[in-house]
């Protein structure tokens, strides 16, 4: 007659509260990351203040990321702080005297280091002239030091949408076609020059001017902050 051995069930119902607690400490104390998919690329965000000795105080805020499928969702907003006028009897008159506003969704963003290049057409401003527009927001992480040399910066331009007449091109060049393929415009004596490119394409974007081409309004006169993640 053979003998049979059976395991204690203790011993099978401690292993089981072991293996229980291991995947619950796993589950509770696993990174973030190791739980969530990264679904967003390059993103920028942030918020400004310029101070005008002959108007009003404006306000800025963006922000923008591009997806992993290289879309890009955003928007930045503008917005004068109210100052008191009179009311006009005119509606276009009562138009012009509402302070500045205008919401533009971003459409483009172009990421280098620190700096980011957002663009956008305006679609709700506090004057209709303005609505449809494109707009450029250029913006500068510097770690938001309190060195005023190294503070974020910023800039922007407000742009119509026409088609260009006119087209960069190379006098050395005379051969040189009008057609849907572009190049890039350098000045050989600089260095740093970024470059133009040189296209017919009508519509401002990220693109349409080197980091070079811009300067940023003065600390004096601008602060705020800004945060880049290429």
């Amino acid at each position: 007659m053979k003998s049979v051995i059976l395991m204690p069930r203790r011993r099978t119902n401690l292993r089981i509260l072991i293996l229980l607690s291991v995947l619950f400490f796993l589950i509770c104390f696993a990174p973030v990351s190791a739980l969530v998919s990264d679904t967003e690329g390059p993103t920028v965000d942030g918020s400004f203040e310029i101070v005008s000795s002959e108007g009003p105080t404006r306000h800025i805020e963006f922000h923008a990321v591009r997806g992993l499928d290289g879309s890009v969702d955003g928007a930045t907003t503008f917005r004068d702080e109210p100052i008191g006028v009179s009311q006009p009897h005119n509606e276009a008159a009562s138009d012009r005297s509402q302070p500045f506003f205008f919401k533009a969704d971003f459409d483009c963003l172009a990421i280098n280091q620190n700096r980011a290049i957002m663009s956008g057409e305006i679609k709700q401003a506090s004057s209709q002239e303005y609505v449809g527009r494109r707009v450029l927001v250029v913006a500068q992480d510097n770690g938001g030091t309190s060195d005023p040399s190294k503070t974020d910066r910023l800039t922007w331009g407000i742009y119509h949408s026409d088609q260009k007449t006119w087209f960069q091109s190379d006098s050395e060049r005379s051969a040189e076609q009008i057609g849907p393929l572009s190049w890039i415009a350098t000045d050989s004596e600089r260095l740093d020059d970024e470059g133009v490119l040189a296209n017919n394409e009508s519509m401002i974007g990220c693109q349409s001017f080197p980091l070079s081409a811009f300067s940023f309004v003065s600390a004096k006169l601008g602060h705020g902050s800004v945060r880049v993640k290429p």
